[in-house]
């Protein structure tokens, strides 16, 4: 009897269906703007970059320049859902400040997470900057070769000589060989031209 009390509530309330229906329209809404958000920051990000054929300003090499357009988006991107996933929570009920505030207590036991997640992103920047390798280089990454596809915050990912993909933590990337760095550019001298026209 309880039970069919509870189905006849739950099921034949009309304020609560109202309720969830209003919850479920403001995530969707939520996520739409993020992806809207998103499309505008890669629109903004391609005509930052897209700039410097116009300006002597970031004259970065083509390899750079994909790599750092990727890195960027992907910034934004953690950033944007990081955001909307926050404002989704709220728009359950969930309370933001108790939920942080039990973050705190439960920093301890997730704090070598936290550690490995700090370490990979440092890392990430440090191989950005130090140009150890870009996106499209040939490389060999902890005596895995392939040619790489992304470098995220977090992640490598290189493209094996086979098709398969490995994924690399950026922390844990020790040992890098990169072949397109070692490559000694063809020099031909105006004799060599000179025959190849004829």
């Amino acid at each position: 009897m309880k039970y069919i009390q509870w189905v006849q509530q739950t099921l034949f309330n009309t304020g609560r269906w109202i309720d969830i229906s209003e919850v479920i329209i403001k995530i969707i809404l939520i996520f739409i703007i993020a992806q809207i958000v998103i499309r505008f920051a890669r629109s903004v990000i391609n005509k930052i970059f897209d700039f410097r054929f116009k300006t002597k300003l970031l004259r970065y090499n083509e390899r750079k320049e994909i790599t750092l357009k990727k890195l960027c988006l992907s910034i934004v991107m953690y950033v944007v859902y990081f955001i909307a996933l926050i404002t989704s929570l709220e728009a359950i009920g969930i309370n933001m400040k108790a939920l942080l505030a039990g973050i705190s207590v439960a920093g301890f036991i997730t704090g070598l997470g936290a550690q490995n997640l700090i370490k990979d992103i440092l890392n990430g920047f440090f191989i950005l900057f130090e140009d150890q390798f870009s996106v499209g280089d040939h490389v060999s990454i902890n005596d895995t070769k392939g040619t790489v596809e992304e470098i995220g915050l977090r992640t490598t990912k290189i493209r094996g000589v086979d098709g398969e993909f490995y994924f690399f933590a950026n922390s844990n990337i020790t040992k890098v060989a990169n072949y397109t760095l070692g490559e000694i550019p063809e020099i031909h001298t105006p004799e060599q031209i000179k025959t190849r026209e004829e």
